[in-house]
Protein backbone atom coordinates (compact mmCIF):
# COMPACT_ATOMS: atom_id res chain seq x y z
CA UNK A 1 0.00 0.00 0.00
CA UNK A 2 1.13 3.22 -1.31
CA UNK A 3 0.37 6.43 0.49
CA UNK A 4 -0.46 9.62 -1.92
CA UNK A 5 0.34 12.68 0.06
CA UNK A 6 -0.48 16.40 0.09
CA UNK A 7 2.03 19.16 1.15
CA UNK A 8 0.91 22.09 3.64
CA UNK A 9 3.25 24.58 5.20
CA UNK A 10 2.53 25.85 8.54
CA UNK A 11 3.35 28.81 10.86
CA UNK A 12 5.09 27.13 14.16
CA UNK A 13 5.42 30.19 16.94
CA UNK A 14 8.96 29.26 18.56
CA UNK A 15 8.37 31.97 20.79
CA UNK A 16 5.94 35.07 21.22
CA UNK A 17 5.59 37.42 23.84
CA UNK A 18 6.24 41.20 24.70
CA UNK A 19 9.51 42.96 26.27
CA UNK A 20 10.22 46.90 27.04
CA UNK A 21 13.27 48.59 26.61
CA UNK A 22 13.91 52.01 27.81
CA UNK A 23 15.80 55.04 25.76
CA UNK A 24 17.30 57.26 28.70
CA UNK A 25 18.70 60.63 27.05
CA UNK A 26 19.64 64.34 27.50
CA UNK A 27 18.80 66.83 24.49
CA UNK A 28 20.98 69.62 24.17
CA UNK A 29 19.20 72.84 22.90
CA UNK A 30 20.90 73.15 18.66
CA UNK A 31 23.12 76.67 19.11
CA UNK A 32 20.65 78.02 16.18
CA UNK A 33 17.47 77.42 18.81
CA UNK A 34 16.26 79.82 22.02
CA UNK A 35 16.92 78.89 25.34
CA UNK A 36 13.58 76.85 26.21
CA UNK A 37 11.44 79.07 29.06
CA UNK A 38 8.34 76.15 28.50
CA UNK A 39 8.39 72.78 27.66
CA UNK A 40 4.62 72.33 25.79
CA UNK A 41 4.78 69.12 24.74
CA UNK A 42 6.75 65.72 23.88
CA UNK A 43 5.69 63.89 21.20
CA UNK A 44 7.77 60.12 20.86
CA UNK A 45 7.02 57.70 17.98
CA UNK A 46 9.49 54.57 17.73
CA UNK A 47 10.40 52.32 14.58
CA UNK A 48 12.58 49.09 14.16
CA UNK A 49 15.52 49.52 11.55
CA UNK A 50 16.71 46.06 11.22
CA UNK A 51 16.43 43.04 12.64
CA UNK A 52 18.31 39.75 12.47
CA UNK A 53 18.58 35.56 13.76
CA UNK A 54 21.99 34.66 14.68
CA UNK A 55 22.83 31.95 17.58
CA UNK A 56 19.47 31.66 18.65
CA UNK A 57 18.98 35.20 19.37
CA UNK A 58 16.66 37.83 17.86
CA UNK A 59 19.02 41.27 17.69
CA UNK A 60 16.57 44.56 17.01
CA UNK A 61 17.76 47.42 15.92
CA UNK A 62 15.39 50.32 16.54
CA UNK A 63 15.02 54.49 16.48
CA UNK A 64 12.68 57.04 18.92
CA UNK A 65 11.91 59.96 17.01
CA UNK A 66 11.25 62.75 19.30
CA UNK A 67 9.60 65.91 18.57
CA UNK A 68 9.46 68.77 21.25
CA UNK A 69 7.29 72.02 21.21
CA UNK A 70 8.76 74.46 23.18
CA UNK A 71 8.12 78.29 24.43
CA UNK A 72 11.25 80.05 24.03
CA UNK A 73 12.89 82.72 26.30
CA UNK A 74 12.47 85.30 23.89
CA UNK A 75 10.25 88.03 22.67
CA UNK A 76 10.32 87.38 19.38
CA UNK A 77 8.77 83.92 19.06
CA UNK A 78 6.16 82.61 20.69
CA UNK A 79 6.81 78.82 19.85
CA UNK A 80 9.81 76.83 18.31
CA UNK A 81 10.56 72.96 18.29
CA UNK A 82 13.30 70.40 18.42
CA UNK A 83 13.36 67.18 15.96
CA UNK A 84 15.69 64.64 17.48
CA UNK A 85 16.07 60.62 17.41
CA UNK A 86 17.33 57.92 19.29
CA UNK A 87 18.51 54.43 18.51
CA UNK A 88 18.29 51.31 20.84
CA UNK A 89 18.87 48.12 20.72
CA UNK A 90 17.14 44.70 22.25
CA UNK A 91 17.34 41.18 21.77
CA UNK A 92 15.26 38.25 22.61
CA UNK A 93 16.45 35.00 23.67
CA UNK A 94 15.01 31.80 23.61
CA UNK A 95 16.30 28.16 22.59
CA UNK A 96 14.01 27.51 20.06
CA UNK A 97 14.94 30.21 18.07
CA UNK A 98 17.15 28.89 14.74
CA UNK A 99 19.06 31.12 11.97
CA UNK A 100 16.59 29.71 9.05
CA UNK A 101 13.41 31.54 11.41
CA UNK A 102 11.46 34.90 10.87
CA UNK A 103 10.88 37.37 13.38
CA UNK A 104 7.89 39.23 13.11
CA UNK A 105 8.17 42.33 15.59
CA UNK A 106 6.14 45.80 15.82
CA UNK A 107 7.16 48.75 18.66
CA UNK A 108 5.43 50.95 19.96
CA UNK A 109 5.72 53.94 22.66
CA UNK A 110 4.30 53.01 25.96
CA UNK A 111 5.36 55.51 28.07
CA UNK A 112 6.93 59.37 27.61
CA UNK A 113 8.08 61.96 30.04
CA UNK A 114 11.08 64.57 30.38
CA UNK A 115 12.47 66.66 33.03
CA UNK A 116 13.80 69.98 32.37
CA UNK A 117 17.31 70.34 33.63
CA UNK A 118 18.26 74.12 32.84
CA UNK A 119 17.25 77.01 29.36
CA UNK A 120 19.62 74.46 27.25
CA UNK A 121 19.04 71.19 28.51
CA UNK A 122 16.68 68.51 29.18
CA UNK A 123 16.37 64.73 29.85
CA UNK A 124 13.71 62.17 28.12
CA UNK A 125 12.71 58.84 29.12
CA UNK A 126 11.03 56.94 26.67
CA UNK A 127 9.54 53.30 27.04
CA UNK A 128 9.24 51.34 24.32
CA UNK A 129 6.84 48.32 24.01
CA UNK A 130 8.38 45.78 21.68
CA UNK A 131 5.98 43.00 20.32
CA UNK A 132 7.83 40.17 18.52
CA UNK A 133 6.79 36.83 17.23
CA UNK A 134 9.51 34.12 15.88
CA UNK A 135 7.96 32.04 13.16
CA UNK A 136 9.14 28.98 11.46
CA UNK A 137 7.79 27.44 8.52
CA UNK A 138 7.53 23.51 8.60
CA UNK A 139 6.68 21.43 5.49
CA UNK A 140 4.23 18.76 6.66
CA UNK A 141 3.35 16.23 4.58
CA UNK A 142 -0.41 14.57 4.99
CA UNK A 143 -1.65 11.40 3.94
CA UNK A 144 -5.04 11.71 1.95
CA UNK A 145 -5.32 8.62 -0.01
CA UNK A 146 -3.93 5.30 -0.86
CA UNK A 147 -2.57 3.69 -4.28
CA UNK A 148 -1.79 -0.13 -5.82
CA UNK A 149 -4.11 -1.23 -3.21
CA UNK A 150 -7.75 -1.96 -4.42
CA UNK A 151 -9.64 -3.12 -1.18
CA UNK A 152 -7.25 -0.51 1.34
CA UNK A 153 -9.69 0.80 4.47
CA UNK A 154 -9.10 3.71 5.26
CA UNK A 155 -10.30 6.23 8.33
CA UNK A 156 -10.33 10.01 7.35
CA UNK A 157 -10.88 13.21 9.42
CA UNK A 158 -11.37 16.55 7.88
CA UNK A 159 -9.23 19.30 9.31
CA UNK A 160 -8.91 22.94 8.61
CA UNK A 161 -5.56 24.52 8.72
CA UNK A 162 -3.71 27.64 7.69
CA UNK A 163 -1.18 26.90 4.78
CA UNK A 164 1.57 29.02 4.57
CA UNK A 165 1.72 31.42 1.49
CA UNK A 166 4.56 33.52 2.72
CA UNK A 167 6.15 35.94 5.01
CA UNK A 168 7.19 39.23 3.67
CA UNK A 169 8.31 42.51 4.56
CA UNK A 170 8.65 45.64 2.06
CA UNK A 171 9.31 48.91 2.47
CA UNK A 172 8.06 51.43 -0.29
CA UNK A 173 8.09 55.51 -0.42
CA UNK A 174 5.45 57.45 -0.53
CA UNK A 175 5.88 61.16 -2.05
CA UNK A 176 3.93 64.37 -2.24
CA UNK A 177 3.93 67.58 -2.55
CA UNK A 178 1.05 69.51 0.17
CA UNK A 179 0.13 73.19 -0.59
CA UNK A 180 -0.95 75.66 2.23
CA UNK A 181 -4.53 75.87 1.55
CA UNK A 182 -6.13 79.31 0.63
CA UNK A 183 -6.98 82.12 3.35
CA UNK A 184 -4.14 80.37 5.44
CA UNK A 185 -0.75 82.29 5.67
CA UNK A 186 2.35 81.30 4.21
CA UNK A 187 5.12 79.03 5.73
CA UNK A 188 7.81 81.05 7.59
CA UNK A 189 9.28 77.50 9.92
CA UNK A 190 7.94 74.10 10.20
CA UNK A 191 7.32 72.85 13.91
CA UNK A 192 6.12 69.28 13.09
CA UNK A 193 4.77 67.13 10.73
CA UNK A 194 3.08 64.01 11.99
CA UNK A 195 2.07 60.81 9.94
CA UNK A 196 -0.25 58.10 10.34
CA UNK A 197 -1.69 55.35 7.94
CA UNK A 198 -5.60 54.91 7.62
CA UNK A 199 -8.35 53.19 5.35
CA UNK A 200 -5.84 50.19 4.16
CA UNK A 201 -7.00 47.68 2.53
CA UNK A 202 -5.81 44.85 0.23
CA UNK A 203 -6.56 42.43 -2.74
CA UNK A 204 -4.48 39.55 -3.35
CA UNK A 205 -4.09 38.37 -7.26
CA UNK A 206 -2.15 35.79 -8.72
CA UNK A 207 1.19 36.25 -7.87
CA UNK A 208 0.51 39.72 -6.29
CA UNK A 209 -0.78 41.38 -3.08
CA UNK A 210 -2.13 44.88 -4.03
CA UNK A 211 -2.25 47.28 -0.46
CA UNK A 212 -3.81 50.49 -0.44
CA UNK A 213 -4.31 53.20 1.90
CA UNK A 214 -3.99 56.83 3.15
CA UNK A 215 -1.10 58.38 5.12
CA UNK A 216 -2.75 61.27 7.28
CA UNK A 217 -0.14 64.09 7.68
CA UNK A 218 -0.71 67.02 9.32
CA UNK A 219 1.73 69.68 9.23
CA UNK A 220 2.32 72.32 12.62
CA UNK A 221 3.81 75.23 11.25
CA UNK A 222 4.60 79.32 12.23
CA UNK A 223 4.10 81.80 9.85
CA UNK A 224 5.87 84.89 9.15
CA UNK A 225 4.14 86.90 12.34
CA UNK A 226 5.05 84.06 14.18
CA UNK A 227 1.52 83.04 14.35
CA UNK A 228 0.25 79.06 14.96
CA UNK A 229 -1.04 77.72 11.43
CA UNK A 230 -1.24 73.71 10.89
CA UNK A 231 -2.95 71.98 7.83
CA UNK A 232 -4.00 68.84 6.74
CA UNK A 233 -3.91 66.40 3.69
CA UNK A 234 -4.58 62.89 3.20
CA UNK A 235 -2.07 61.09 0.66
CA UNK A 236 -3.42 58.03 -1.19
CA UNK A 237 -0.93 55.21 -1.64
CA UNK A 238 -0.95 51.78 -4.07
CA UNK A 239 1.75 49.13 -3.70
CA UNK A 240 2.11 45.84 -5.87
CA UNK A 241 4.12 43.35 -3.38
CA UNK A 242 5.11 40.06 -5.24
CA UNK A 243 4.06 36.88 -3.68
CA UNK A 244 4.61 33.83 -5.76
CA UNK A 245 1.82 31.35 -4.71
CA UNK A 246 -0.88 34.15 -3.64
CA UNK A 247 -4.20 33.97 -5.21
CA UNK A 248 -8.05 34.89 -5.14
CA UNK A 249 -8.09 33.41 -1.92
CA UNK A 250 -5.15 34.01 -0.04
CA UNK A 251 -5.99 36.02 2.86
CA UNK A 252 -3.18 38.43 4.51
CA UNK A 253 -2.43 39.87 8.11
CA UNK A 254 -0.94 43.07 7.42
CA UNK A 255 1.26 44.96 10.13
CA UNK A 256 2.29 48.55 8.45
CA UNK A 257 5.17 50.89 10.26
CA UNK A 258 6.25 54.31 9.24
CA UNK A 259 10.36 54.02 9.44
CA UNK A 260 11.07 57.61 8.02
CA UNK A 261 9.37 61.11 7.00
CA UNK A 262 11.49 63.53 4.91
CA UNK A 263 10.25 67.06 3.89
CA UNK A 264 11.18 70.65 3.04
CA UNK A 265 9.73 73.77 2.66
CA UNK A 266 8.98 74.87 -1.61
CA UNK A 267 7.88 77.82 -3.54
CA UNK A 268 4.81 78.12 -5.17
CA UNK A 269 4.50 79.84 -8.68
CA UNK A 270 4.66 83.24 -6.60
CA UNK A 271 7.33 82.81 -4.85
CA UNK A 272 5.53 81.99 -1.65
CA UNK A 273 6.82 79.07 1.02
CA UNK A 274 3.48 77.55 0.78
CA UNK A 275 4.17 73.59 -0.54
CA UNK A 276 5.52 71.11 1.68
CA UNK A 277 7.36 68.27 -0.07
CA UNK A 278 6.72 64.87 1.83
CA UNK A 279 8.82 61.49 1.36
CA UNK A 280 7.57 59.13 3.97
CA UNK A 281 9.13 55.69 3.88
CA UNK A 282 6.48 52.49 4.96
CA UNK A 283 7.21 49.30 6.26
CA UNK A 284 4.78 46.63 5.89
CA UNK A 285 4.97 43.09 6.84
CA UNK A 286 3.04 40.55 5.40
CA UNK A 287 1.98 36.99 6.82
CA UNK A 288 0.37 35.32 3.91
CA UNK A 289 -2.15 32.69 4.36
CA UNK A 290 -4.83 30.41 2.97
CA UNK A 291 -7.62 27.94 4.36
CA UNK A 292 -7.31 24.47 3.39
CA UNK A 293 -9.57 21.42 4.39
CA UNK A 294 -8.11 18.39 4.35
CA UNK A 295 -9.32 15.14 4.28
CA UNK A 296 -6.61 13.03 6.60
CA UNK A 297 -5.74 9.35 6.83
CA UNK A 298 -6.00 9.43 10.08
CA UNK A 299 -5.76 5.41 10.27
CA UNK A 300 -6.17 2.75 7.62
CA UNK A 301 -5.42 -0.87 7.06
CA UNK A 302 -5.57 -3.65 4.32
CA UNK A 303 -7.72 -6.35 5.12
CA UNK A 304 -6.22 -10.01 5.37
CA UNK A 305 -2.97 -8.55 5.90
CA UNK A 306 -0.98 -7.60 9.30
CA UNK A 307 -0.70 -3.86 8.68
CA UNK A 308 1.33 -1.75 10.87
CA UNK A 309 1.46 1.97 10.43
CA UNK A 310 4.63 4.15 10.79
CA UNK A 311 2.95 7.72 12.56
CA UNK A 312 4.66 10.85 13.74
CA UNK A 313 3.18 13.22 16.13
CA UNK A 314 3.01 16.97 15.70
CA UNK A 315 1.09 19.86 16.70
CA UNK A 316 -0.93 22.19 14.00
CA UNK A 317 -3.07 24.93 14.61
CA UNK A 318 -6.71 24.42 13.43
CA UNK A 319 -8.33 27.41 12.08
CA UNK A 320 -11.86 26.76 13.35
CA UNK A 321 -13.32 30.32 12.32
CA UNK A 322 -12.05 34.09 11.67
CA UNK A 323 -14.87 36.11 12.86
CA UNK A 324 -14.79 40.17 12.26
CA UNK A 325 -16.55 43.13 12.44
CA UNK A 326 -16.28 46.77 11.87
CA UNK A 327 -17.92 49.12 14.16
CA UNK A 328 -18.11 53.06 14.92
CA UNK A 329 -17.16 54.53 18.39
CA UNK A 330 -18.48 58.16 19.23
CA UNK A 331 -17.29 59.89 21.92
CA UNK A 332 -18.09 63.53 23.13
CA UNK A 333 -14.85 64.82 24.89
CA UNK A 334 -15.64 67.90 27.54
CA UNK A 335 -12.62 70.46 28.32
CA UNK A 336 -11.89 69.90 32.17
CA UNK A 337 -11.48 72.66 34.64
CA UNK A 338 -8.23 74.05 34.24
CA UNK A 339 -7.81 73.07 30.98
CA UNK A 340 -7.25 75.71 28.02
CA UNK A 341 -10.02 76.26 25.64
CA UNK A 342 -9.66 74.95 21.96
CA UNK A 343 -9.62 77.23 19.41
CA UNK A 344 -8.92 74.59 16.66
CA UNK A 345 -7.94 70.88 16.66
CA UNK A 346 -5.18 69.98 14.70
CA UNK A 347 -4.55 66.17 14.95
CA UNK A 348 -6.05 63.38 17.28
CA UNK A 349 -3.92 60.01 17.21
CA UNK A 350 -5.85 57.02 18.44
CA UNK A 351 -4.13 53.75 19.71
CA UNK A 352 -6.27 50.72 20.08
CA UNK A 353 -5.43 47.99 22.83
CA UNK A 354 -7.83 44.25 23.39
CA UNK A 355 -7.75 44.14 27.01
CA UNK A 356 -9.36 40.99 27.30
CA UNK A 357 -10.42 38.04 24.36
CA UNK A 358 -12.91 35.06 25.84
CA UNK A 359 -14.76 32.57 24.55
CA UNK A 360 -17.99 32.53 25.69
CA UNK A 361 -20.98 29.75 24.57
CA UNK A 362 -20.24 30.13 20.87
CA UNK A 363 -18.77 33.77 21.01
CA UNK A 364 -16.09 35.91 21.32
CA UNK A 365 -15.78 38.35 23.93
CA UNK A 366 -13.30 41.30 22.70
CA UNK A 367 -12.93 43.97 25.20
CA UNK A 368 -10.45 46.93 25.10
CA UNK A 369 -9.83 50.46 24.68
CA UNK A 370 -8.71 53.30 21.95
CA UNK A 371 -6.52 55.50 23.59
CA UNK A 372 -7.35 59.12 21.77
CA UNK A 373 -4.76 62.30 22.09
CA UNK A 374 -5.95 65.02 21.13
CA UNK A 375 -3.88 68.09 20.07
CA UNK A 376 -4.87 71.32 19.83
CA UNK A 377 -4.75 75.19 19.76
CA UNK A 378 -5.27 77.72 22.42
CA UNK A 379 -5.83 81.34 22.67
CA UNK A 380 -3.38 81.30 25.78
CA UNK A 381 0.00 82.48 24.88
CA UNK A 382 1.51 80.16 28.17
CA UNK A 383 0.12 77.16 26.39
CA UNK A 384 -0.36 78.16 22.57
CA UNK A 385 -0.56 74.12 22.08
CA UNK A 386 -2.30 71.71 24.62
CA UNK A 387 -3.05 68.16 24.31
CA UNK A 388 -5.38 66.04 25.80
CA UNK A 389 -5.62 61.82 26.50
CA UNK A 390 -9.05 60.68 26.28
CA UNK A 391 -10.11 56.74 26.80
CA UNK A 392 -12.88 55.22 24.85
CA UNK A 393 -13.71 51.74 25.80
CA UNK A 394 -15.40 48.95 23.88
CA UNK A 395 -17.04 45.80 24.66
CA UNK A 396 -18.37 43.37 21.41
CA UNK A 397 -19.35 39.90 20.92
CA UNK A 398 -18.13 37.87 17.18
CA UNK A 399 -19.65 34.96 16.55
CA UNK A 400 -16.92 31.75 16.47
CA UNK A 401 -18.79 29.29 14.58
CA UNK A 402 -17.64 26.25 17.26
CA UNK A 403 -18.15 24.65 20.61
CA UNK A 404 -14.83 23.25 21.02
CA UNK A 405 -13.81 24.07 24.99
CA UNK A 406 -9.97 23.92 24.08
CA UNK A 407 -10.37 27.26 21.75
CA UNK A 408 -7.57 29.84 21.57
CA UNK A 409 -8.37 33.88 19.80
CA UNK A 410 -5.97 35.73 18.60
CA UNK A 411 -7.91 38.92 17.84
CA UNK A 412 -6.05 42.07 16.28
CA UNK A 413 -8.00 45.90 16.89
CA UNK A 414 -6.92 48.39 14.08
CA UNK A 415 -8.77 51.82 14.02
CA UNK A 416 -9.12 52.47 10.15
CA UNK A 417 -10.79 55.45 10.45
CA UNK A 418 -10.57 58.69 12.89
CA UNK A 419 -12.81 62.32 12.12
CA UNK A 420 -13.11 64.81 14.62
CA UNK A 421 -15.56 68.17 14.85
CA UNK A 422 -15.52 70.88 16.99
CA UNK A 423 -18.82 72.21 18.32
CA UNK A 424 -19.93 75.82 19.31
CA UNK A 425 -19.98 74.85 23.03
CA UNK A 426 -16.00 74.07 22.83
CA UNK A 427 -16.54 70.27 23.02
CA UNK A 428 -14.72 67.69 20.55
CA UNK A 429 -17.07 64.41 19.01
CA UNK A 430 -14.74 61.95 18.44
CA UNK A 431 -15.83 59.25 15.73
CA UNK A 432 -13.56 56.17 15.11
CA UNK A 433 -13.96 53.33 12.63
CA UNK A 434 -13.19 50.08 14.68
CA UNK A 435 -12.44 47.00 12.77
CA UNK A 436 -11.74 43.88 14.82
CA UNK A 437 -10.07 40.76 13.25
CA UNK A 438 -9.68 37.36 15.34
CA UNK A 439 -8.45 33.67 14.30
CA UNK A 440 -10.12 30.97 16.57
CA UNK A 441 -7.62 28.73 16.83
CA UNK A 442 -7.28 24.98 18.18
CA UNK A 443 -3.72 23.45 18.89
CA UNK A 444 -3.85 20.11 18.51
CA UNK A 445 -1.71 17.12 18.32
CA UNK A 446 -2.04 15.16 15.45
CA UNK A 447 -0.53 11.69 14.42
CA UNK A 448 0.28 12.03 10.69
CA UNK A 449 0.55 8.05 9.13
CA UNK A 450 4.01 8.48 7.28
CA UNK A 451 4.32 4.97 6.29
CA UNK A 452 2.50 1.17 6.05
CA UNK A 453 4.21 -1.85 5.93
CA UNK A 454 1.92 -4.77 5.21
CA UNK A 455 2.86 -8.28 5.35
CA UNK A 456 0.62 -11.40 4.81
CA UNK A 457 -0.99 -13.43 8.03
CA UNK A 458 0.06 -16.60 9.45
CA UNK A 459 -1.85 -19.38 9.86
CA UNK A 460 -1.97 -18.98 13.44
CA UNK A 461 -3.31 -15.58 12.68
CA UNK A 462 -6.24 -16.89 11.28
CA UNK A 463 -9.79 -17.37 12.37
CA UNK A 464 -12.89 -19.46 11.49
CA UNK A 465 -15.99 -17.61 12.01
CA UNK A 466 -15.96 -15.28 15.07
CA UNK A 467 -18.68 -14.51 17.24
CA UNK A 468 -18.33 -11.45 19.13
CA UNK A 469 -19.83 -9.56 21.88
CA UNK A 470 -19.84 -5.66 21.42
CA UNK A 471 -18.32 -3.94 24.77
CA UNK A 472 -18.49 -0.64 25.78
CA UNK A 473 -16.39 2.10 23.39
CA UNK A 474 -16.42 -0.69 20.28
CA UNK A 475 -16.93 0.59 17.21
CA UNK A 476 -17.21 -0.86 13.61
CA UNK A 477 -14.10 0.40 12.42
CA UNK A 478 -12.00 -1.07 15.39
CA UNK A 479 -13.27 -4.38 15.50
CA UNK A 480 -13.23 -4.52 11.61
CA UNK A 481 -9.20 -3.66 11.82
CA UNK A 482 -8.94 -6.22 14.82
CA UNK A 483 -9.50 -9.10 12.81
CA UNK A 484 -8.73 -7.65 9.87
CA UNK A 485 -11.66 -7.85 7.56
CA UNK A 486 -13.48 -5.43 5.66
CA UNK A 487 -16.28 -3.03 7.36
CA UNK A 488 -18.95 -4.25 4.96
CA UNK A 489 -18.28 -7.75 5.34
CA UNK A 490 -19.05 -6.99 8.70
CA UNK A 491 -22.35 -5.14 8.12
CA UNK A 492 -23.28 -7.76 5.36
CA UNK A 493 -22.96 -10.94 7.54
CA UNK A 494 -24.99 -8.94 9.95
CA UNK A 495 -27.82 -7.63 7.83
CA UNK A 496 -26.62 -4.00 9.21
CA UNK A 497 -26.52 -0.66 7.50
CA UNK A 498 -23.25 1.69 8.01
CA UNK A 499 -25.81 3.69 10.34
CA UNK A 500 -26.68 1.19 12.76
CA UNK A 501 -25.41 2.00 16.36
CA UNK A 502 -23.45 -0.49 18.38
CA UNK A 503 -25.26 -2.18 21.27
CA UNK A 504 -23.27 -2.88 23.98
CA UNK A 505 -23.84 -6.84 24.14
CA UNK A 506 -25.05 -7.42 20.73
CA UNK A 507 -23.85 -10.39 19.23
CA UNK A 508 -22.09 -9.91 15.99
CA UNK A 509 -20.60 -12.71 13.57
CA UNK A 510 -17.36 -11.37 12.00
CA UNK A 511 -16.49 -13.37 9.07
CA UNK A 512 -13.50 -15.85 8.92
CA UNK A 513 -9.78 -15.05 7.29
Amino acid sequence: MELVKENVTVNQVSCKGDTQVLVDEDIIVPDVKPDILKILQLDAVSCITNKEITNGRVNVTGRVDLKILYIPDSDREKIKSIITSFDFTQNVDSKNITDDMTAIIMANVDRAEFSLINSRKLRIKVIVGLDYEVVAEKNVEIAVEAENCDNAELLKENVKLQNCIGLTETEFSVKESIEVPNGQTSINEILKVDTKISDSEYKAVTGKIVVKGEISVCVLYTDSDCCIQFMESEVPFTEIIDCDDAGDETICDIDYSISDVRYQVAEDNDGDNRIVDIDVTVTAQVKATENVAVDMICDCYEPFTKTQLLKEEVELEEVVSRPSSQNTIREMVEMGTGTPSVSGVYDVITRPYITKAQIQRGKLLAEGKIEAYILYLTDSNESPVYSLKKELPFSYMLDCESTYSDLIPEIKAEVKHTAYNLNVAGEIEIRCILSLNANIIRKRKIELVNEVVTEPLENGDKNGIVIYFVQKGDNLWEIAKRYAVPQSEILRFNNMEKSDKLEIGNRLFIPSI
